[in-house]
């Protein structure tokens, strides 16, 4: 694995390794030796082979990574789900981690304090995006995007949001809308990102050094852990 440089204007202390998957050889043995149960369930209801080397290898890195920090054997590590499906250590003790697959490339992300979100993405052609504008982007940006003017392109955008709400952990397809992404102003590094949600702290993000063809992004929220208990989705009728 390769640990990525950060902006300087992350949290110190947040790590973000990249990780090459190969696709054309299964996950490998002691890797699946690592899984629990409930992975290797998860696992198996995987129908793509490209699917589930993703899916093993990425978690087993996790685990190693995650029994470095921790100094405990990677296979001892157990897992606990907030109410959004966003996993953390069962202990409750710890890193927060996040991590993220597309392609040939995986993202693992951890953070001492608060919350953690990554997304990495294959950048695609508009045209084959089109039907997930009004999915995705707030009406605010529906219509930056509809000027042909955009601020940032759409694949950006999309990749933001979900680092971002992965960071919340919160279910990313019923609040896509309820972030609107922008540019930050000049001399500062990463995202604006207005929230309509009934969030009592900001979450920030970055964009990161991604492969060829890929778009990725950071996202950190000075959070509890476990993330937020509830939220209530504020409809931006003003924007």
């Amino acid at each position: 694995m390769q640990r990525l440089s950060l902006p300087e204007s992350a949290p110190a202390g947040l790590e973000v390794w990249q990780l090459a998957l190969d696709l054309n050889a299964p996950a490998a043995a002691d890797d699946y030796r690592l899984m629990s149960a409930t992975e290797l369930q998860r696992v198996r209801r995987l129908r793509d082979p490209a699917d589930v080397v993703r899916s093993v290898t990425t978690r087993a890195a996790l685990r190693r990574l995650l029994a470095c920090r921790m100094g405990v054997a990677a296979d001892e590590l157990t897992f606990t789900e907030n109410a959004y499906g966003k996993p953390r250590l069962g202990d409750g003790d710890g890193p927060a981690f996040n991590v993220s697959h597309a392609g040939e490339y995986a993202l693992l992300a951890l953070a001492p304090c608060g919350e953690i979100g990554i997304d990495i993405e294959r950048r695609q052609p508009d045209a084959d995006l089109a039907a997930l504008v009004a999915w995705v982007l707030s009406p605010r940006e529906q219509r930056d995007h509809a000027s042909g003017k955009a601020a940032l392109p759409f694949i950006e955008r999309w990749v933001v949001k979900e680092a971002a709400l992965k960071a919340l952990g919160v279910g990313i397809g019923d609040h896509l809308q309820a972030l609107s992404v922008a540019p930050a102003p000049p001399r500062r590094h990463g995202y604006r990102i207005d929230l309509h949600l009934s969030i009592p702290r900001p979450v920030t993000a970055w964009a990161l050094h991604a492969p060829t063809a890929y778009v990725a992004a950071l996202a950190h929220a000075d959070l509890p852990p476990g993330g937020l208990p509830s939220l209530t989705f504020q409809e931006p009728h003003h924007v």
